[in-house]
């Protein structure tokens, strides 16, 4: 990497001395010098980038991840417009730019008005009984509607081995439950302009008297919101893990028509289900026996309405972007349609994409670095958990075992997945997410009661992210997540340690966090720890919760600690072994210095970097309601306040902002 051009001291402590970065080359560009990374790391690896990238007016939020998602959006937009233009060339090309023109098509968007939808709006306005309430949830699930009770097959929880079909709370028009409970000015703004967009999706589609229908449909959600369980709640394993055989529906849950609900949602006739949040179905059924039928006409109608909107005529994208981007999301501008179109092929199509992603874009000697950077976190973890002194011998075994059990999957699947028997049609948008939805739904509930497919994966490969699976006990990290800036094969180890391999370590440490350590390397959800040593792991998670409740991203809104403990375990026991994992990767010999950085010093910047990330103050708020993960700040400085490694490699003494007391710092793995 070509040095700074100046040598400079950072106003750093006297023992301390980096490159002012004023002329610095990637990966380290953007730091912001005049911040001492003692005091902050995230702004002193970011904080250039943070005061002068401005959030492009369609995004809610900006940083490491969405410049990559673009790339590789690019990229798959390139796929698709090829596959349009060239139609013919395979059956699954043939799909793929069908599909994608006809998302394209806005002038028969626009002369079609809510016409592709008319069909459903017109049955939905003809129910007449709670049975027939049942059938059409179930029917619109299968298009993609969510519905207050919706179902997905997945492995069984206790026997990974078999699927089985979940049930779970949802139906809400806005992000959560607390959008309708909480308190204040900004909460109450926004269920307003919720109103007054199911007031405007009502009108465009000659709905009768749109107001009160709107009016009826909010209380209704209200009254769903004011039942379901908080997101703490349903991250908990053991409190979600219900399973209910199908003669005791009605027994435990009340007496909606269950029965007919799994008839018309294609579940075996066999089979139960496992009931993610038993209280509140109970409540529902209690809600549905006593709501008219009337409301649930234009209850279920919104949820269509809404559910399609975006794809619809202008008058009825104009009016969700509106509401859905600008008032709920703080986007300035509309996204592009091919950004919009991209994502509904990729979510219809992804595999048949994703196989033609990966022979254009993805380098097996990309796959090849990584398994290296795997294996030896996976060496680290091992000798970590071998020595963890607050672990008793036998629980420790079974974590040794559990860790040798994990599966490790590289870029892309195998085998892919067909698409054979979905019609799609070039000039019918509406139906051909309507029966891509419905195809995928199909496929699910045919696989309900049958053995599991180990080699599925769950994201496709040009989806920049990655994942453990609990029942999976596997760990998978896709083709596009495996460019610079999180994997970049022109940088040293140092800062690929720091990137990819905290990611790595992260996904790796779910196995061990607050939910997965209560599944074994089999994937089967069981207390496999001794009271002992639950009790000492409880300790270090409350404390860790207590940590990061402290942080206030935003004036009045504080970070819910234990929501996002999970993430949070992830980040530090990540973190923790890929420093770990790089000092084994320089077999004995000193890491070298380069542009006046040590290794460990390029490693954490390598971390921050990832991080960076800004968010428009809507979404910000949204966030910190919803989302697991901490904000990107905390998720840096919050993690290396607890790695001894940090204060070493930056001198971190006390007076520092990021400074804690050795007895202080948090130590789990």
């Amino acid at each position: 990497m070509r040095k700074s051009s100046a040598l400079l001291a950072l106003g750093l402590a006297a023992t301390l001395c980096l490159p002012a970065f004023a002329n610095i080359t990637p990966p380290y560009a953007g730091a912001d010098t005049s911040i001492r990374p003692q005091d902050d790391l995230f702004r002193f690896s970011n904080g250039q980038w943070l005061d002068t990238t401005e959030i492009p007016g369609d995004r809610r939020s900006y940083g490491t991840f969405m410049e990559l998602r673009d790339k590789a959006q690019a990229n798959v937009r390139l796929l698709v417009e090829d596959a349009a233009a060239h139609p013919a060339q395979d059956k699954e090309s043939q799909l793929i730019g069908d599909f994608y023109a006809s998302m394209m098509d806005l002038p028969t968007l626009d002369k079609l008005g809510v016409a592709p939808l008319k069909g459903e709006l017109a049955a939905l306005d003809q129910l007449k009984s709670t049975d027939d309430v049942a059938t059409a949830m179930a029917r619109l699930l299968a298009a993609g509607v969510a519905t207050p009770v919706n179902m997905y097959v997945d492995a069984d929880a206790k026997d990974p081995n078999t699927n089985v079909v979940y049930w779970v709370q949802g139906g809400l028009g806005l992000p959560n439950r607390d959008y309708y409970l909480k308190p204040g000015a900004d909460s109450e703004a926004l269920r307003t302009g919720y109103r007054a967009y199911m007031r405007d999706l009502f009108r465009m589609a000659g709905v009768a008297n749109p107001e009160q229908a709107a009016q009826a449909a909010f209380d209704f959600e209200l009254a769903l919101a004011k039942i379901q369980w908080n997101e703490a709640d349903r991250r908990d394993s053991l409190k979600t893990y219900n399973p209910t055989a199908r003669d005791r529906w009605a027994k435990d849950y009340g007496p909606f028509p269950w029965t007919r609900y799994a008839a018309a949602g294609q579940m075996p006739e066999n089979l139960g289900s496992v009931i993610n949040e038993p209280s509140y179905l109970k409540a529902f059924a209690e809600l549905a026996a006593k709501t008219p039928v009337e409301t649930w006409k234009v209850y279920l109608q919104g949820r269509l309405l809404d559910s399609y909107a975006a794809h619809l005529s202008d008058n009825f994208r104009t009016a969700w972007y509106q509401f859905k981007g600008q008032q709920l999301q703080g986007l300035q501008t509309m996204p592009p349609r091919w950004r919009t179109s991209v994502e509904a092929a990729d979510e219809a199509l992804g595999e048949a994409i994703g196989a033609r992603y990966v022979a254009k874009y993805f380098p097996p000697e990309s796959k090849a670095r990584m398994k290296k950077l795997v294996d030896n976190l996976l060496v680290v973890y091992k000798q970590s958990l071998e020595n963890l002194s607050w672990m008793t011998p036998e629980t420790r075994k079974a974590a040794v075992d559990k860790l040798s059990k994990l599966r490790v999957k590289i870029g892309y699947p195998d085998t892919w997945r067909g698409y054979e028997g979905l019609v799609i049609k070039r000039e019918d948008a509406v139906g051909n997410l309507i029966r891509a939805s419905q195809f995928d739904f199909a496929r699910q509930m045919a696989e309900a009661g049958k053995p599991v497919d180990k080699s599925r994966w769950h994201m496709t490969p040009q989806t920049v992210n990655a994942y453990y699976s609990p029942v999976g006990n596997e760990i998978v990290f896709p083709a596009a997540i495996l460019q610079p800036p999180f994997f970049d094969p022109k940088a040293d180890d140092a800062y690929n340690y720091g990137a990819i391999g905290a990611v790595i370590g992260h996904e790796i440490s779910h196995g061990f966090d607050d939910e997965g350590r209560h599944y074994d390397g089999e994937g089967r959800l069981r207390d496999w720890w001794t009271p002992a040593d639950e009790k000492a792991f409880v300790k270090k998670a409350e404390d860790l919760i207590s940590q990061y409740s402290t942080y206030e991203p935003l004036p009045g809104m504080h970070v819910d600690g234990r929501l996002t403990l999970g993430e949070n375990i992830a980040d530090l026991a990540g973190v923790s072994m890929a420093i770990k994992a790089y000092h084994l990767s320089l077999g004995g010999k000193k890491s070298p210095v380069i542009g006046d950085l040590t290794g460990d010093q390029r490693f954490f910047l390598g971390y921050a970097r990832v991080w960076r990330a800004k968010d428009r103050p809507e979404w910000a708020r949204a966030k910190i309601v919803t989302d697991p993960h901490s904000p990107a700040r905390f998720r840096t400085n919050g993690v290396v306040t607890n790695l001894d490694a940090f204060y070493d490699a930056f001198q971190v003494k006390p007076g520092d902002k990021l400074f804690k007391q050795p007895g202080d710092r948090i130590r789990i793995w």
